[in-house]
């Protein structure tokens, strides 16, 4: 991996906790100016299924970043719940977090979008 492969814009977002909307119901509270960095994009899959009468899809990709204090902390067990990512105005879900070969130089991150 080159740091020259890093062309996408990403944010890194820090789940805060719930927060009462006016009508009473707990609504997720994210930071979103937690991290930003560069990285590569690569699409891993992609597919579209009907279930229960819905159409569904189904759309993973792999986020690659630099290994840095702000982007170790997504190697931690449970660490995919407290932070998503956001490119390109979508928000995605963590699945998985992986320090590329163990050299602690890159961070892959498996993404899914969110609905």
């Amino acid at each position: 991996m080159n740091s020259s492969d890093l062309k996408e814009r990403i944010i890194i977002s820090k789940y805060l906790g719930e927060v009462q909307n006016e009508n009473g119901f707990d609504e997720p509270t994210w930071d979103d100016t937690y991290y930003t960095c560069w990285s590569s994009f690569k699409q891993i899959s992609g597919k579209e299924f009907i279930s229960a009468k819905a159409n569904n899809s189904e759309n993973i990709v792999t986020f690659t970043v630099r290994y840095s204090n702000k982007t170790k902390v997504l190697l931690e067990v449970g660490a995919t719940k407290k932070y998503k990512v956001i490119y390109k105005e979508k928000d995605y879900d963590i699945i998985f977090c992986s320090d590329y070969n163990n050299l602690h130089q890159w961070i892959d991150i498996k993404a899914e979008v969110k609905g």
